[in-house]
């Protein structure tokens, strides 16, 4: 069923709206944000971390027949810095590094011919890599139980969780008292004894890699491939102690380097969250861009510590995906800004 928004969207191209907002925002850059790729169900309960391939080459293919150039996050980043966007050239990023990135994603980048960049976390190279975060996400929003009741796995995480009433909030109780209580493999040993109490036999969750991270191997047959592979710190956070936080740079790179070789330059904060300390840390660190969650377009003013992104999803409409590369979305904005800026004046 199409919505009232889908409605006036397809109105408005249809009146030339998005041509003229095109020409108006021709000298911005789009970076497009995308996650994993959906492997069965998944995108129905997280649209915006699993993405359907079908979903994902009707974005490329919109491109194409819009003619927007699709460049490399180097060459953007450049462009943008020397005024050199003037045909609204567009930037394809993945975070994370999902085994989907390589099993879905590249062959329909490659059949476009497309560049792209992921940005991956390394943690979880040389050992198990099943997402602790969104299995369990997965399973709490899927599974028949109405309370999960945890006894004897740590004095953290043991209670009962309501999970009908909330099961988004228990997921997030359960993941804080976790990290909190456990390093990175044991969270991951804890999805076995979660899943029985919550009606999934774990194996065939996880079968086909639907929650798995890329491993050293794919990593570098991924490379090899042409994808560009940036820095999305080691343990996808980002400390607000700058030793800390340098830390995480540098076993960032450090392990990239041992995989895939090269120096990495380019970061995405992890889950989108920086401050504004950050920005000058991450200069002295060498970093050269940075990519963040905010909405939007990028054109010179902007900082290329505070690059805006958009986050397509598998919930989001085609014609709605097409007003943002068109750029209309952003004069939409802006609009909306200033009428809340008028607002606030008249008010005070």
């Amino acid at each position: 069923m199409v919505s009232v928004r889908s409605v006036a969207l397809y109105c408005l191209r249809a009146v030339g709206v998005f041509a003229l907002a095109r020409y108006l925002t021709r000298d911005r850059l789009r970076i497009l944000c995308y996650h994993g790729f959906s492997l069965g169900d998944e995108y129905q309960s997280a649209p915006v971390m699993f993405m359907r391939g079908t979903t994902f080459e009707r974005r490329l293919q919109i491109l194409r027949k819009l003619g927007i150039p699709v460049i490399s996050l180097a060459e953007g980043v450049t462009r943008l810095a020397n005024g050199e966007i003037g045909n609204a050239e567009t930037v394809i990023t993945l975070d994370d590094g999902w085994a989907s990135t390589l099993s879905v994603g590249q062959p329909i980048l490659e059949r476009f011919g497309y560049p792209a960049c992921v940005y991956v976390t390394t943690e979880h190279l040389h050992g198990d890599s099943e997402v602790f975060n969104a299995a369990l996400f997965y399973m709490i929003r899927h599974s028949n139980r109405t309370t999960l009741t945890l006894e004897g796995l740590h004095p953290l995480l043991d209670g009962t969780y309501h999970i009908a009433s909330d099961p988004d909030g228990a997921a997030r109780a359960i993941i804080i008292a976790s990290e909190k209580a456990l390093p990175f493999h044991a969270r991951q040993r804890l999805l076995q004894p979660l899943a029985a109490l919550l009606g999934f036999d774990l194996q065939q969750l996880l079968h086909g890699g639907r929650f798995q991270l890329m491993g050293s191997d794919e990593l570098k047959e991924l490379a090899r491939r042409g994808m560009d592979i940036q820095l999305h710190t080691h343990t996808h956070r980002l400390p607000d102690e700058f030793a800390a936080c340098a830390r995480e740079i540098e076993l960032n790179r450090d392990a990239l380097q041992q995989v895939v070789g090269g120096t990495r330059n380019h970061l995405c904060y992890p889950s989108g969250k920086y401050g504004a300390q950050h920005l000058q840390w991450l200069r002295g660190l060498g970093i050269v861009s940075a990519t963040t969650c905010d909405p939007g377009l990028n054109d010179r003013n902007t900082s290329p510590m505070l690059l805006k992104r958009f986050l397509d999803g598998d919930e989001v409409s085609d014609i709605a995906f097409e007003a943002e590369v068109c750029g209309a979305r952003e004069l939409l904005r802006g609009m909306r800004a200033r009428v809340r800026r008028l607002l606030s004046a008249s008010a005070g």
